[in-house]
């Protein structure tokens, strides 16, 4: 599928954002719940800073292998336990997904995040680690 501009994207990709809600993990015997901090950090990384556009689409066109990695992980790749976040003023902890899912076989890694008591969120998405790619934690 074509995209005639980033907007289109943008747009679409939020629409099936908003529906997706939440979709339940068996790894981790939990819904996990597609918020909004999840989708900025799509567009912004951790710091708030905008992503450039080519990262954007990048990201926002993974979304739809989110749910599948969800769904049919067999184990988890990486665990942070909670840890102090200054930001939050709360303990933060992370897991970290890996799976091969799609029609072209792409390794895919998912990271969700629980800020103190309360759902583990969807965080971000990307495909076979970049040799450059920072770590998102």
């Amino acid at each position: 599928m074509s995209y005639k501009s980033y907007q289109e994207l943008l747009n679409e990709k939020r629409v099936w954002y908003k529906a997706a809600k939440q979709s339940y993990c068996p790894i981790l015997n939990a819904n996990i719940i597609f918020n909004s901090k999840g989708f900025h950090h799509l567009l912004f990384d951790g710091l708030g800073h905008p992503r450039v556009h080519k990262e954007r689409m990048y990201r926002l066109g993974l979304l739809p292998l989110v749910i599948p990695v969800l769904k049919t992980a067999v184990n988890i790749s990486e665990y942070v336990p909670q840890t102090y976040s200054k930001k939050h003023n709360k303990l933060v902890e992370y897991w970290i997904l890996k799976e091969t899912v799609g029609k072209q076989k792409t390794l895919v890694t998912v990271v969700l995040r629980r800020i103190g008591s309360g759902n583990i969120t969807f965080y971000s998405v990307w495909k076979k680690r970049d040799k450059q790619q920072k770590s998102p934690l």
